[in-house]
């Protein structure tokens, strides 16, 4: 496959903030001396070299090119690998271009909430269509898209009929149980989804604030049938209060509710919570602030924390101060996942509604549980992270290990891999599918070993 490559792309400054570096626009693009009149046919990608301090940084840049003075953002912009003298590799399709001459200016910015900060533009790129430039990328219900690594993906349509998924829970036999927002659980079962729901609190739901935020399956739910779930529901006086319950299902039907914890007030703006089980076989229930900073930071509320808890919903014997408090300071949290490099457990937090925060959590080596290491990372703007799971199978070998983040408000998914000898630290963040499916909602990884994304209406299947 030819690359149309501009060396020595731009480079944005490090520093944005007024008073450090001033009122200063990005530096101009600096391609060097492309060959004029490039003969290209549509296929080819445009490649150069990005400077950022790291990672994180590069995620917060945008890119967009003119064409003969038209400008166009560029989508599925692909910035792989650590960076090299040069910066990060970053490559995106070429745009449509009708047949004939073109001059091709890029310039890098940065999404701000009173405008976008943009460099000058690059030094021109001309190229020469030869003929009518056709994608390929879609084929019916199927999108096609292609990694950094220049490996193929197909995003396949399960099914559609869906109204705001928040979280997916897999059973063994590949069913999918797909939890709604407003308090439905759907089944999905052979690629169909059923008429009936599996379960139905939407009775309980205040919305739109309150809501279904999170479904976990118990380790041997095919021997007990028993299904977790997190919600916030109208309290019994005003505002808005968690409910972790218990249900036991049965033919696709889950009943016998047992509530194992309530009376816990949420965020009256919007609930957030995760729910997991982990490897350890507790639960693992995060809670938001219920709109309060400082509780987030005391130990006086389960509010804004993490709680590790035996299914019972009593405190584990292990669990340090025998409080189920493993973790602090969490006010928006949206998923929980642990690393398999580290074991470490990642909290995807919406601080910044628009953005976003990732916390690697790790808990202490020897003694009584809790949180006593934490490494954490700034999302950019526009992120919007929505849900989060690490990648463990075998189907999609170069995902081991990888970090993905569902981005609500970016409409993307981002991959997010980590350096070997430091498996906290990232090294890389990839955008896949922007603009393509809508608002990512959730994102899981099957027993099948695909990756499966909802959006505000379907779920999708991605797999080689």
């Amino acid at each position: 496959m030819m690359r149309v490559m501009l060396h020595r792309a731009f480079a944005l400054v490090a520093c944005l903030v007024i008073a450090a570096c001033g009122e200063k626009d990005p530096p101009a693009p600096n391609p060097g001396n492309p060959a004029d009149g490039i003969q290209v046919s549509g296929s080819e990608r445009l490649g150069w070299s990005q400077q950022a301090a790291d990672a994180i940084e590069l995620a917060q840049f945008q890119y967009a090119v003119y064409i003969d003075n038209v400008r166009a953002a560029l989508s599925g912009v692909n910035c792989g690998g650590p960076s090299g003298p040069s910066g990060f590799e970053c490559s995106a399709a070429l745009p449509p271009l009708s047949p004939g001459a073109h001059t091709l200016e890029l310039v890098s910015f940065i999404a701000e909430p009173s405008g976008n900060l943009e460099s000058a533009r690059s030094a021109p790129l001309r190229v020469f269509m030869t003929g009518t430039r056709t994608s390929g990328s879609t084929s019916g219900s199927t999108t096609f898209i292609t990694t950094a690594e220049g490996f193929n993906l197909s995003v396949e349509l399960v099914t559609d009929g869906l109204q705001n998924p928040s979280d997916i829970a897999f059973t063994p036999d590949g069913t999918i149980f797909i939890a709604e927002r407003g308090g439905i659980v759907r089944v999905i079962r052979n690629g169909t989804l059923l008429r009936d729901p599996a379960l139905d609190v939407s009775a309980e739901i205040a919305m739109p604030h309150g809501g279904l935020l999170a479904v976990a399956l118990d380790p041997k739910f095919n021997e007990s049938g028993l299904m977790y779930a997190l919600y916030a529901a109208a309290a019994p006086r005003d505002g808005l209060e968690f409910m972790l319950a218990r249900f036991r299902g049965v033919a696709d039907k889950f009943a016998e509710r047992a509530i194992l914890l309530v009376r816990v007030s949420a965020s009256p703006d919007g609930a957030s919570g995760a729910l997991r089980v982990g490897a350890d076989g507790k639960l693992y229930v995060a809670l938001d602030s219920a709109a309060d900073q400082v509780t987030a930071g005391s130990f006086g509320s389960f509010n804004g924390k993490v709680l590790r808890l035996n299914t019972d919903a009593t405190t584990p014997d292990d669990q340090a101060g025998f409080t189920p408090i493993y973790s602090l300071d969490h006010p928006q949290p949206k998923a929980l996942d642990w690393q398999p490099a580290t074991g470490a457990l990642w909290v995807i937090d919406g601080v910044d509604p628009s953005g976003g925060r990732l916390s690697a959590v790790t808990a202490q080596s020897t003694g009584p549980r809790r949180a006593a290491f934490r490494t954490a990372y700034t999302l950019p703007q526009g992120t919007g992270a929505a849900s989060a799971t690490f990648y463990r199978g075998d189907l999609i070998s170069i995902f081991r290990g990888n970090l993905f983040v569902a981005a609500e408000v970016g409409r993307e998914l981002m991959r997010m891999r980590f350096d070997p000898d430091t498996p906290t630290r990232i090294t890389s963040v990839e955008r896949l599918l922007t603009n393509e499916i809508g608002p990512v909602r959730v994102v899981a990884e099957g027993h099948d070993g695909a990756l499966y994304l909802a959006s505000d209406t379907s779920l999708y299947r991605v797999a080689p």
